[in-house]
């Protein structure tokens, strides 16, 4: 699971990534992890797009 969140932190890279941000990646790998999900990569797309979909609708909110 670390491997996995640390790709999804690499996936990221070029963008400023707060604590929050940081957590809800963690938290996204381990409900992937949960669910039977073992693909490295697969979990840490999971949790980018979790993080990706949580930006788009706090900017929604914010407007």
């Amino acid at each position: 699971m670390q491997r996995s969140l640390d790709s999804a932190v690499r996936q990221l890279n070029g963008q400023d990534l707060s604590d929050d941000e940081i957590n809800t990646l963690a938290r996204f790998v381990r409900a992937a992890f949960i669910i039977g999900n073992r693909d490295m990569e697969s979990m840490a797309r999971f949790a980018v797009k979790a993080v990706l979909i949580r930006r788009k609708s706090r900017a929604k909110t914010q407007l």
